[in-house]
């Protein structure tokens, strides 16, 4: 039995901020025994004279002073201690002087900004090419804008809701600056196809700012999905696909009038599911409608995708987990990738 006063390691632990594990690790360094160890439980008690102790400990690591430090500063005589403490003082200050630098140094590299000159006509193409991609979803910020993705290879503008997405390849005349990824408001956007054409157009790209012909914004502050990856993993880009199990070439406005008049019908419990379409490719068509094998898309997404290709002719591919990739067989670059919809959820 022993003294109320006595503490048990779960106590100690709140009365001096130390976690427990970090208790276990300095009774076995030395630098914190527990009063008393039952020899038969194993149970490990604190005296309340401890405490004091126990915090300064804490406030040391919290700093980030080596355990062997800490035990100096515990074990030596003031002045000693005070030393001990002084110095690693000084080494967090030169720490902090270092990273500042380091800081300094990365903030004017973000500051950096990229300009590049582009055919109106290229641009405003590849904007309707990915704008009906966008997201309206508040929740997710970041999809809020098209991504303007400019790399040693040009600009790559994407757009997605999740549910598909939308990339276009605009050709670039002049660039000057470091690569960058910047995701332009969708207001910003719709303003720029809103004007007046030019036959060319100068942008700028930096981390607070962007410059869009004769507009001028403010990039949305968030990070972009891995657009590449996925991508990636259902194709590519244009001319360099990886081969696919299945490909059909259609006219995109024979495909868009087949979606639009299919119908699927109705669901087990006779729910309407007019706004989905079925698909299915064999190496000689595309059929539309109930079939073997058939795959369930959201109609509205389809038919946007169709009709941002004009009247190129499309491949069709079928990827991983379903997903259809939609390309132009011959015009600019462009990939439209369509997420399938389960059809028990329509």
């Amino acid at each position: 039995m022993y003294p109320a006063t006595m503490l048990t390691v779960g106590a100690f632990s709140r009365a001096s901020g130390l976690p427990v594990s970090a208790l276990r690790y300095y009774d076995a360094a030395g630098l914190l025994r527990p009063a008393h160890v039952d020899s038969a439980t194993g149970y490990r008690w604190y005296a309340p004279d401890q405490v004091e102790r126990g915090r300064l400990v804490a406030r040391m690591r919290q700093t980030g002073m080596p355990v062997a430090d800490i035990c100096r500063v515990i074990t030596s005589d003031p002045v000693t201690a005070r030393r001990v403490v002084d110095a690693h003082q000084r080494r967090l200050e030169a720490e902090l002087a270092t990273a500042s630098a380091h800081l300094a140094d990365v903030r004017e590299l973000l500051a950096a900004t990229t300009s590049l000159t582009v055919d109106d006509d290229a641009l405003r193409a590849a904007l309707r090419a990915v704008r009906h991609a966008v997201s309206e979803d508040a929740g997710w910020p970041a999809l809020r804008g098209v991504l303007f993705d400019v790399d040693d290879v040009g600009l790559r503008l994407v757009a997605t809701d999740r549910h598909h997405m939308a990339v276009a390849g605009v050709p670039v005349a002049d660039v000057s600056g470091r690569a960058a990824r910047v995701i332009v408001p969708v207001a910003v956007v719709d303003a720029f196809l809103d004007r007046a054409k030019t036959a060319r157009v100068d942008m700028s790209l930096a981390a607070h700012r962007i410059t869009l012909g004769g507009l001028d914004g403010a990039p949305i502050d968030a990070l972009y999905p891995d657009y590449q990856a996925l991508l990636a993993a259902h194709g590519s880009w244009p001319g360099d696909a990886r081969p696919v199990a299945v490909g059909v070439t259609v006219p995109a406005p024979d495909l868009l009038e087949r979606v639009l008049r299919s119908d699927v019908g109705s669901g087990p419990n006779g729910q309407r599911r007019g706004d989905l379409v079925l698909i299915s490719l064999d190496p000689a068509e595309v059929r539309v409608g109930e079939a073997p094998g058939t795959v369930a898309f959201d109609r509205e997404f389809l038919a946007d995708a169709v009709r941002s290709f004009g009247d190129a002719d499309l491949l069709l591919t079928v990827g991983e987990r379903d997903a259809m990739r939609l390309a132009a067989v011959h015009g600019p670059d462009a990939v439209v990738l369509l997420m399938p919809v389960r059809r028990d959820a329509a």
